[in-house]
């Protein structure tokens, strides 16, 4: 099982780019990271072997991490809220909070 670090870090790059994933890879990824399920649970939930919920899951970080390479949506996000974090301006607050939801759902 992920520590609790990488879960946070791939539930964040899930959100950015699930779309970006094939469907497997996705669905996989999210029930490893968002659902908290065991290699055996979604292996038996899929009927697939352990094997290939492995290769899955190791395919869908490589190239969630490939993409947050070349994009870099990740790092920006954990800028604009440690922004939000030590602002007491509740206008750039706003601002910055409306940007944090475009960024999470505009790819």
């Amino acid at each position: 099982m992920a520590n609790f670090d990488e879960t946070i870090r791939y539930v964040d790059l899930l959100s950015l780019y699930a779309n970006l994933l094939s469907k497997t890879q996705r669905e996989v990824l999210e029930d490893y990271f968002s659902y908290n399920l065991s290699i055996s649970e979604i292996a038996e939930n899929r009927k697939i072997s352990r094997a290939a919920v492995e290769d899955a899951i190791k395919k869908g970080k490589n190239k969630l991490e490939d993409i947050e390479n070349k994009m870099g949506s990740l790092k920006v996000l954990q800028q604009i809220r440690t922004a939000i974090d030590n602002t007491d301006d509740p206008q750039l607050a706003a601002q910055l909070q409306e940007m944090e939801r475009t960024l999470k759902h505009g790819i």
